[in-house]
């Protein structure tokens, strides 16, 4: 009891002025609210993270194309802005997040946050208060679009944490709000030195998830990752028996007709050769697939620009 009272202690973080209410029932909203990285929108009653990319006051990621904020969770808060809220007895906390792991819109910064507010703070008594569970982080790429005049271009990145904790008293339900903005004059293009290298940057993170193709794993075998992918597609024979059966190739240099991994990407599939990927998610949009066709025409090279869509 001793060592548990000492790490929630430990676990004390920064005072009430600098937190957010999530935005529930003023009885119960301060039961658990949000710190970290500073919300800063509507300026005039911030509930919202947003971030230009690389802007270092509030993106803890140096990498272009994707920001990364603290998210800190701090529970039975004393906060004078909600009189009517007391300290409750509190003993499970959740995030909205598709489960289980292996689906592939399941948000692993989620888990994070979920686990380690549950297991380093959870249960608490309502003599237990101000205790946050220390930062975790929530990464929020740009999205990319491609187009047919040599360029690329990066959209606005969002994402919305939704959680609950639960105790004694009922429920507080809270939202966050995460926006990373394009900063001015940055370009998915930028260091991008081939097509290949396009398709490792703008299309295979789609299927390179930690739920697939990361790494080998599975029947399928077939790791996407940055430096792997391209010996694992280039005149490789598929895992699939069907697709093997037929004289098909992953990528097979020359001939997209006969390259499976376009038949995966399109949905054009015989019996027996499984399902549409990227599984769960919606179908990769036209460009990137012209992309991927483009390159696999051209020879499939591992350097030079061989496709007029997106970066030249």
């Amino acid at each position: 009891m001793l060592g548990r009272t000492l790490f929630l202690l430990l676990l004390v973080a920064m005072p009430a002025r600098a937190l957010t209410p999530g935005g529930g029932v003023g009885t119960t909203d301060c039961l658990a609210e949000f710190g970290g990285t500073p919300t800063n929108y509507p300026t005039a009653h911030p509930r919202e993270i947003r971030c230009t990319d690389n802007d270092s006051t509030c993106d803890d990621d140096p990498t272009p194309g994707t920001c990364t904020f603290r998210v800190d969770v701090c529970l039975n808060v004393t906060d004078a802005s909600l009189p009517l809220c007391t300290h409750a007895a509190l003993t499970s906390y959740g995030v909205d997040n598709p489960q289980p792991d292996t689906n592939p819109l399941h948000d692993f910064d989620f888990q994070t946050l979920e686990d380690r507010v549950d297991f380093l703070t959870l249960p608490l008594d309502p003599s237990d208060h101000d205790v946050c569970s220390g930062p975790s982080s929530m990464h929020v790429a740009l999205p990319v679009r491609l187009r047919t005049t040599g360029v690329a271009v990066y959209r606005r990145g969002r994402k919305a944490l939704e959680t609950t904790v639960g105790g004694s008293v009922g429920e507080d339900s809270d939202r966050l709000k995460m926006t990373c903005i394009p900063a001015a004059g940055s370009a998915p293009c930028d260091g991008i030195t081939s097509t290949f290298a396009q398709l490792e940057a703008h299309v295979f993170p789609t299927c390179a998830r930690s739920t697939c193709h990361n790494v080998a794993q599975g029947v399928h075998l077939l790791s996407l990752a940055p430096g792997e992918a391209y010996a694992n597609l280039v005149g490789v024979p598929p895992q699939n028996p069907t697709a093997q059966a037929a004289g098909k190739l992953r990528v097979d240099p020359g001939h997209p007709e006969n390259s499976f991994i376009l038949d995966k990407l399109r949905g054009t599939l015989t019996a027996g050769e499984g399902d549409r990927m990227p599984r769960g998610l919606k179908r990769l949009d036209s460009l990137r697939i012209r992309l991927l066709q483009d390159w696999i025409a051209a020879g499939a090279p591992p350097t030079g620009f061989v496709s007029p869509v997106g970066c030249h």
